[in-house]
């Protein structure tokens, strides 16, 4: 649903992620702040995220903010949508994937998206939730969600988070490939019951890299398109891969789809789950669909 406005308020909050807080990205805050400024708004930056589920929790926050900014990657909107914003949100997308950003058009040039802010011009997209976490774009079950849970652990290591690049999930996937066990799973949506080895959850069509495992999946029509993978084995996983890069999994018959606006996905042994490239606990998971529940700001005009 699309053409609703932002109210009269000049904040823009925005809340930046610190881990994502290189030389660069802070410039790049910046020069959105200046944008801002510009266009007649009053920006707030907040790099902490203590500050920000405080400013969040204000219960006059739409009076105060016009939208806010979720500087960072989609982990930074997955945390930002979870603590509930009553404003319209947009990103300026400072991530390895920037899956969110890349959905709705959001551009990492700070005048295009002061503009788009200035504009006004909101929609309402869904969001998925799952075991008491909301989603934006979509939820793994097996293979896909150990390599997030091993990048978790290895980015934890230390005394300080680690920076995560595309090198960084290289050494977890050849990992996971050499000690992953793809233990089986069950999804059932509306009556319908699917085993398989993986399982993913789409509110919006893409995945990492851009890959088109759910191309149907819209954000704003209060259904979660689901994808099961029968097969296991780092054979079968690689086949999968190469046929969802051509647009050709649909048509196997060891893929299974369909959309529903609940499920469940249970395994006889606890599988990893990930939520929006985040670790999120072990199967059972109960997803369901959470219709118009965040404004965004419309860069297409």
């Amino acid at each position: 649903m699309a053409g609703n406005d932002t109210g009269d308020a000049r904040g823009v909050l925005i809340v930046a992620n610190p881990y994502s807080g290189s030389l660069e990205n802070r410039r790049r805050v910046a020069a959105l702040a200046e944008a801002l400024g510009r266009a007649g708004f009053e920006p707030k930056e907040l790099w902490h995220r203590s500050e920000r589920k405080a400013e969040l929790a204000d219960p006059n926050q739409a009076e105060k903010w016009n939208c806010v900014v979720a500087a960072g990657g989609d982990g930074t909107v997955a945390d930002l949508i979870n603590e509930r914003p009553r404003v319209p949100v947009a990103v300026l997308p400072l991530g390895t994937e920037n899956v969110f950003a890349r959905a709705f058009g959001f551009p990492s040039d700070a005048e295009r998206l002061a503009k788009a802010i200035s504009r006004g011009r909101v929609r309402s997209v869904d969001l998925g939730y799952a075991n008491g976490r909301l989603f934006s774009s979509m939820i793994g079950v097996g293979f896909d969600a150990e390599v997030v849970r091993r990048l978790a652990l290895w980015r934890a290591h230390g005394r300080r988070l680690k920076r995560v690049t595309y090198w960084s999930y290289v050494g977890r996937i050849l990992e996971a490939a050499a000690g992953y066990s793809y233990g089986r799973l069950e999804l059932e949506a509306d009556g319908v019951r699917v085993a398989g080895t993986h399982a993913f959850v789409f509110n919006l069509p893409q995945y990492a890299l851009s890959l088109p495992l759910a191309p149907e999946a819209r954000d704003d029509d209060g259904r979660l398109d689901w994808v099961v993978f029968e097969r296991p084995g780092l054979r079968n996983l690689l086949l999968y891969l190469w046929a969802v890069a051509r647009r050709r999994h649909a048509l196997r018959g060891d893929v299974r789809q369909g959309t529903a606006a609940r499920l469940r996905i249970a395994a006889q042994q606890p599988l990893p789950i990930q939520v929006d490239g985040e670790p999120a606990g072990w199967t059972p998971v109960e997803v369901e669909v959470a219709p118009a529940a965040l404004r965004v700001i419309e860069m297409r005009v």
